[in-house]
């Protein structure tokens, strides 16, 4: 990265732009955790992925990735007793389901208001729905939570949202994939996720179109599926595989 662009991108972070990018990106989502109330402190938690909440002008949607609620279901054949958290909320989230598609790797959940308040994020209000597909070089705002990132107080999960601004690599019909280039990347605050990332856990996690016309705006496009640390690629699905009532459609 060039040194005007290191600058700039310095001055952006001290007028306070880019942490209220990221810390809009972060506040319509929360983790996606489940735990053994009776497991010691640091190995209680089994596994965590992202959920983010939707607003298609229908109803409103928690969206995951399937596979992370896949896993919940098998980690509860096991340990029937496990507990399982939408952020700051206690949630059975098979009660609340609206469409699986192993296919595609999308979940769609429709909670009570009261439970999507109480999870502590925000609803992302769509401008339209379905959005428009995502096409190569558009500029997007995505993340999650990695679960290499977390830490355990007491059956709860502190973790950190991740987030990444980049230009999508290439678009299909049913995929995009985004090209981390990490050593070339540029953190103003200093702080790297490190070469090769791990971010599993960042599974379910919203990708946004950022949009300066007519008027700069965020607007939720894609669903993360995947990530390959090796390559340090991102993969999402095209939100318009969602219906505007939840139905996931290939």
């Amino acid at each position: 990265m060039e040194t005007w662009q290191k600058e700039s991108l310095n001055h952006l972070e001290r007028a306070g732009y880019l942490s209220a990018i990221r810390s809009l990106a972060r506040s319509h989502t929360c983790p996606f955790y489940w735990y053994d109330d009776f497991g010691p402190l640091g190995e209680s938690i089994l596994h965590n992925g992202t959920v983010t909440f939707v607003n298609t002008g229908i109803t409103t949607l928690a969206i995951s990735a399937n596979h992370v609620y896949e896993r919940y279901l098998q980690d509860k054949a096991n340990v029937p007793h496990i507990k399982c958290q939408f952020g700051g909320v206690t949630v059975e989230p098979e009660r609340y389901v609206v469409s699986v598609n192993a296919a595609l790797d999308i979940v769609t959940f429709e909670l009570p208001l009261v439970l999507v308040a109480g999870s502590g994020a925000t609803v992302h209000n769509a401008p339209k729905w379905p959005p428009d597909r995502l096409q190569q070089s558009e500029l997007v705002i995505f993340g999650g939570y990695p679960g290499h990132r977390r830490t355990e107080r007491e059956g709860a999960l502190d973790t950190d949202f991740v987030v990444f601004i980049s230009r999508v690599t290439q678009s299909s019909d049913d995929h995009v994939s985004v090209y981390l280039n990490i050593p070339k990347s540029y953190w103003p605050r200093g702080e790297s996720v490190g070469e090769r990332p791990d971010l599993g856990g960042a599974s379910g996690g919203p990708v946004f179109r950022y949009r300066t016309e007519p008027i700069e705006m965020m607007e939720f496009a894609g669903v993360i599926y995947e990530s390959s640390q090796e390559y340090e690629l991102v993969f999402a699905r095209h939100a318009s595989h969602i219906s505007p009532g939840g139905a996931v459609i290939c």
